[in-house]
């Protein structure tokens, strides 16, 4: 095959893969998952975040400083990034081709990982032009990205190389291109995302209305920016009613950019109303969204402006009738000023005035507008009154939730069912609510946690028949056995360990989805922060489990320990059990452990959970490396044992840090004699809360105190759902690596009946 001239040029300076990976963006999708912010169990997925290679980016003609400061982890020289004038290995910069200043050379690479699929494999006759279109495109050069992309000849890696320029150039990529990839492959696992990027493009390239109507022929649209384009094409053909009903719906539940909310109101404003602008604002401050919200109320009037600035000031902090007596009489009774007025209280730790104010609470979702924000002051009311002692309204509030999302409603009806289960001892009415959690629970976290509950309601009738149905929950409960009440039910039928489940058939060579191969070549290829994206995608969506398994053995190639637990974990919540994956045996550097230190299925449980095995994760409050020590903690543990302590060492010496982490939590066992509850309890809040905890609810311990009540009384969300997590990791990791040497803590855990 005769190559264009550039793309020759290009052959001639090939490449290692550090040159690839020199400008990688970091991929920080599935939006809602920091592994230590506060949040219900069933959501703790960790976003995949490749290891950072700086805040810089390389410089065209300075590819050797490059290259040199990825593979070392420093930045290039600040003389050699801004060279007199830049050269690229002895040639002028000026006299290349805009490709061939993004080709290293040394050869482009065979394989980025051991064990990984040869690209060169993959790709064929295309392997030397498929790396000048991802070079370029990482380069930010999308048009010459297209035309190295234009010279491939098989349709993987024609697919693999458009796909990344979408990624990574969506904006520049437009309409044209971004349908054009969705119609040639209709059935491809990130196809919202491509459908959210059009919709976009409708609005930023001034479609015309006759390509917009088209395109909403057989969709809806799915965003603000979709609803836009299709209301005002809609309106200016005359059909208002319609044109009124999407632009309503973008405005009430769109929180909209600054610039784009002026044009969206000032082309669509004349079919919104009052009402329109009040729900928005409500919305918005609901959302602690003060600006935004702010901005809408003045568009409802002055009463609304004025109940507004009362919202936002106790959004703020301040409180007190004064501030609330402010708002017009006609408003007094509204909603949102009611739940304002609750979170006010709930400020002040005045729970049993919020308590009493809940009674007048709305529970109509078209009143209450965000009935996530309201369960978040219920939950926090009903807790404080569970520990007044008043758990008589204490399920009141918590029964009458109005919760939207799928995980507020399971909690809430958790809550409820607990309870009236453990605190006002009627099983009947905790059945109703563990069934309704059954109902609505989506992953096996979920499901386990349900099952669980219904079968302790069950056996708190005492008869045969309902022993008996308690067993069959427990069963099913038990199927989940790499979550923490499946392993609880498990121990309650008798069984310790389950050794871990055999992952489903994958599906083989040309059987395999087309994004699957992508996935496998873009992994290939190093190109992992792209890949990453893809293959949680499709756990989401693709049908079939094969894909999906086929998916888990080229993520388990990499041995790259974060990847492999986000997308096992993904998986899970699809009912796809690729165990071996979601909880890898690598990720954890050898160590000499210290005295007395913690088992390395206790070191596993706490790194999985921690820092998803991220050994430069720091989080907001200064926890460091995998095993997330503060340095006061991780200082205080190295002079116990006679070490030099050097707060860098945290980061960059993973070993180092696993190894004063297992041996703080070889104390923390011993502190605790045993008892992992406490210890994992502890390692996340502190030794001080657990003993006030101690304090409150008893000694789990003890065998009058029930374990499994004292972990759902932990007050901080965030350590509830840790101590349940690294719970699960443990028992899983225990029996994954055999360490029978520590006693099953599910057993211990579940020697309550109910």
């Amino acid at each position: 095959m005769t190559l264009p001239p550039r793309v020759s040029m290009r052959l001639k300076l090939l490449a290692t893969t550090a040159a690839i990976a020199l400008i990688t963006p970091a991929f920080t999708g599935l939006d809602d998952l920091s592994d230590r912010q506060a949040r219900p169990e069933y959501s703790n997925v960790v976003p995949y975040v490749p290891f950072s290679v700086g805040a810089w980016r390389a410089r065209v003609g300075n590819l050797e400083e490059a290259v040199r400061g990825f593979v070392t982890g420093e930045p290039p020289h600040t003389e050699a990034a801004h060279p007199p004038q830049a050269t690229l290995f002895g040639q002028d910069e000026a006299t290349l081709s805009p490709l061939a200043r993004y080709a290293p050379p040394e050869g482009w690479p065979r394989a980025s990982a051991p064990g990984a699929v040869d690209p060169a494999k993959l790709l064929g006759a295309d392997f030397e032009n498929f790396y000048p279109a991802l070079a370029a495109f990482r380069a930010g050069d999308f048009a010459s990205g297209e035309e190295a992309a234009a010279n491939l000849q098989t349709n993987l890696a024609d697919t693999a190389a458009r796909w990344v320029g979408l990624k990574l150039h969506s904006h520049e990529a437009g309409f044209k291109r971004i349908t054009a990839f969705i119609a040639a492959h209709p059935d491809w696992p990130a196809a919202d995302w491509l459908r959210r990027r059009a919709e976009e493009a409708l609005v930023a390239e001034h479609q015309p209305d006759r390509i917009v109507r088209g395109w909403f022929a057989e969709t809806k649209p799915q965003t603000a920016y979709g609803k836009f384009a299709l209301a005002r094409a809609l309106a200016r053909e005359g059909d208002f009613e319609t044109a009124a009903q999407l632009a309503k719906e973008a405005w009430r539940e769109e929180d909209l950019g600054q610039s784009f909310e002026t044009q969206f109101y000032k082309e669509l404003g004349a079919l919104l109303t009052i009402e329109d602008h009040k729900y928005r604002a409500d919305r918005l401050l609901y959302a602690g969204k003060n600006v935004l919200g702010l901005r809408a109320a003045e568009l409802a009037g002055k009463d609304v402006a004025l109940l507004a600035r009362a919202r936002a000031a106790a959004n703020n902090g301040a409180g007190g009738e004064k501030l609330f007596a402010a708002v017009p009489p006609s408003l007094q009774n509204d909603p949102g000023l009611l739940f304002s007025r609750i979170r006010s209280l709930n400020n002040a730790k005045k729970f049993t005035d919020a308590g009493a104010l809940f009674r007048k609470a709305p529970t109509d979702p078209g009143k209450v507008i965000d009935g996530d924000a309201w369960w978040a002051e219920r939950r926090q009311t009903s807790r404080k009154l569970l520990d007044m002692g008043d758990a008589d309204t204490a399920y009141l509030i918590a029964s009458q939730h109005c919760a939207e999302s799928t995980s507020n409603k399971v909690e809430a009806e958790f809550m409820a069912g607990w309870i009236a289960l453990r605190f006002l001892d009627d099983p009947s009415r905790a059945a109703r609510h563990f069934a309704a959690l059954d109902q609505v629970a989506e992953t096996p976290l979920q499901k386990s946690r349900a099952l669980y509950w219904r079968g302790r309601a069950a056996e708190a009738y005492h008869t045969a028949d309902d022993d008996a149905k308690a067993r069959d929950f427990y069963r099913q409960a038990a199927a989940h056995s790499t979550t923490f009440y499946g392993q609880l039910a498990s121990a309650k039928l008798g069984a310790e360990d389950q050794p871990l489940r055999p992952a489903p058939a994958a599906a083989r060579d040309h059987e395999r989805h087309e994004a699957v191969r992508v996935v496998e070549l873009l992994l290939a290829t190093g190109d992992r922060d792209v890949a990453a994206p893809l293959a949680l995608d499709s756990t989401k969506n693709m049908p079939d489990t094969r894909q999906i398994a086929a998916l888990g053995e080229a993520i388990a190639s990499q041995r790259d320990a974060k990847l492999s637990l986000v997308f096992g974990k993904s998986a899970s919540y699809r009912g796809v059990p690729l165990d071996d994956v979601a909880f890898p045996s690598y990720g954890v550097p050898n160590f000499d452990a210290l005295p007395n230190s913690a088992s390395r299925s206790v070191v596993y449980a706490i790194a999985r959970q921690e820092s998803a095995f991220d050994p430069k994760a720091v989080s907001s409050a200064g926890a460091m490396g995998l095993m997330q020590m503060i340095a006061s903690t991780a200082r205080h543990t190295a002079y116990q044992h006679g070490l030099p302590f050097d707060p860098a060492r945290m980061i960059k010496e993973p070993a180092f840090n696993a190894r004063l982490g297992a041996a703080h939590l070889g104390t923390l066992l011993g502190e605790y004699r045993g008892a992992y509850l406490l210890t994992f309890a502890a390692y996340n809040a502190g030794g001080g809360r657990v003993k006030q905890w101690i304090d409150a609810y008893g000694d789990p311990r003890k065998p009058n105190v029930d374990p499994i009540d004292w972990v759902e009384r932990i007050p901080i969300t965030e350590t509830r759902n840790y101590v349940q997590r690294v719970m699960e990791n443990f028992v899983v990791y225990r029996a994954k690596f055999g360490d029978t040497g520590t006693p099953a803590p599910q057993v211990q855990l579940a020697r309550f009946g109910t």
